[in-house]
């Protein structure tokens, strides 16, 4: 799903930060309705981030000196990480089929995006 995020935020790792906060919100209702039905994941479900920035904010906010500014709530990631109920892992920018939605790409980016997404072109 893509909508506007209701924080507005000047660097695109703070957007990816929230938008990490947020994953993470739907993986704990998942994780909590699974387990409701008897089916509790045997491993930390891994949250996929393209920004290494916010990598490496999620994985230790505490290091980092311009982070004074952002809301408390969405250091809950961090929590999850350190608990072991989420991994992340890092995913190239390449790979990101979610950047076909959100932003302009070239010819070649497109189409190697298109192809994860089995869409074909329609025959002229």
């Amino acid at each position: 799903m893509s909508k506007k995020q209701c924080v507005i935020v000047d660097l695109s790792c703070y957007t990816k930060y929230i938008a990490l906060h947020d994953s993470s919100h739907k993986y704990v209702f998942f994780c909590e309705l699974l387990t409701s039905l008897r089916f509790r994941p045997a491993a930390a479900t891994s949250l996929l981030c393209d920004n290494d920035a916010a990598h490496r904010l999620a994985k230790d906010h505490v290091g980092h000196l311009n982070v004074k500014h952002i809301y408390v709530k969405f250091h809950h990631i961090c929590k999850l990480i350190k608990d072991g109920t989420i991994s992340l892992t890092r995913m190239c920018s390449l790979d990101n089929t979610t950047d076909i939605l959100t932003k302009p790409l070239a010819q070649g980016d497109f189409q190697h995006l298109r192809n994860y997404l089995r869409v074909c072109a329609s025959p002229l």
